[in-house]
């Protein structure tokens, strides 16, 4: 259920193994510093306990994968979309990755993946990236992926989102 691969990758729902590697990438505060501020251990361990718990609810609004090297299993870092409360076909993707992913194009392989999943599988009509305006690597990908600006607010944020047709017109 909710398992799938792309070219290098396969993703497949958090599990309880993967309790180091959360905490590892919500506890780093250089990993964290444009995403929110750095939990705890200890707050992370109860975050990630919270994600198990919603990993396994039947048809959940909030799934978790991690991103794994398909041919060494080796765990790359995280993702998952989060259904919108006021638009249940519109969701938010999120991607954290170790920094032993950086430079590989993983993260552009790893969103693709999980859109064309989200889509096809989950339904989603529109899938939004909203990050701070400082996070360059973001801005970045979701540029090179054909991410459509909405906004960019006072507070520092960006917003912007994908359709599935924008998406099989980019991999195209």
């Amino acid at each position: 259920m909710h398992k799938f691969e792309t070219e290098r990758l396969s993703m497949r729902l958090l599990d309880e193994q993967d309790k180091s590697l959360y905490c590892q990438i919500y506890s780093d505060e250089k990993m964290m510093r444009r995403i929110g501020k750095a939990m705890t251990y200890e707050n992370a361990e109860k975050s990630f306990h919270i994600a198990l718990r919603k990993n396994r609810v039947e048809q959940s609004p909030f799934i978790t994968w991690v991103i794994c090297n398909k041919q060494t299993g080796e765990a790359l870092g995280i993702q998952g979309l989060m259904q919108q409360k006021q638009s249940p076909l519109y969701a938010d993707v999120g991607i954290m990755l170790l920094r032993i992913s950086h430079g590989k194009q993983i993260p552009e392989e790893a969103v693709t993946g999980l859109l064309a999943y989200g889509f096809s599988n989950l339904n989603y009509q529109r899938v939004y990236a909203n990050y701070s305006n400082k996070n360059y690597a973001t801005e970045r990908v979701t540029k090179k992926m054909g991410f459509i600006p909405e906004e960019t607010n006072a507070t520092g944020s960006s917003s912007c989102y994908l359709t599935e047709e924008i998406l099989k017109s980019e991999i195209s």
